[in-house]
């Protein structure tokens, strides 16, 4: 019964190294997307996603509005100001190459809290690796503590 015991807690051991062994290497794209943000690498933050993808924020009243990833990318390889994206917690749910990552934030532009919202992210795996296919986040201005409180657990 003893060896049972041990052999069930080692296999719970391995499939959880396992999951989080999976779980950051979803994520990779998603993390390099803030490094290259943090970094102004317009390359980079290209290359996380796919071919196709698309970027899009919910704006008030609901509507949906597009952007451009190249556009993007243009941006925040030139703009002289410090963009660094928090993620509060993250949420994955994966069958087998695909992926949805669902993530609040807290958004900082020259170190001062700018804004703070939801990303939504679908993930493909690619022969390359995992790639962002969709991206969809809101936004929220103004006081961000409630919101950060609410969903940093």
């Amino acid at each position: 019964m003893r060896v049972f015991i041990i052999l069930l807690i080692t296999v719970f051991s391995l499939n959880t190294n396992a999951s989080d062994k999976s779980a950051s290497t979803i994520t990779a794209p998603i993390t390099a997307l803030f490094d290259a943000m943090r970094n102004h690498d317009a390359q980079s933050l290209k290359g996380q996603f796919t071919s196709s993808a698309m970027l899009q924020r919910v704006i008030k009243g609901g509507d949906v509005k597009n952007n451009d990833i190249n556009k993007f990318a243009e941006f925040v390889g030139k703009t002289p100001k410090h963009l660094d994206e928090k993620l509060l917690k993250v949420v994955i749910n994966q069958s087998d190459n695909l992926a949805s990552v669902w993530t609040p934030y807290v958004f900082y532009l020259d170190n001062k809290l700018s804004h703070c919202g939801v990303n939504s992210f679908q993930l493909v795996k690619t022969a390359d690796g995992w790639k962002i296919a969709y991206l969809i986040d809101n936004m929220h201005q103004g006081d961000c503590q409630v919101f950060m409180a609410k969903h940093s657990h």
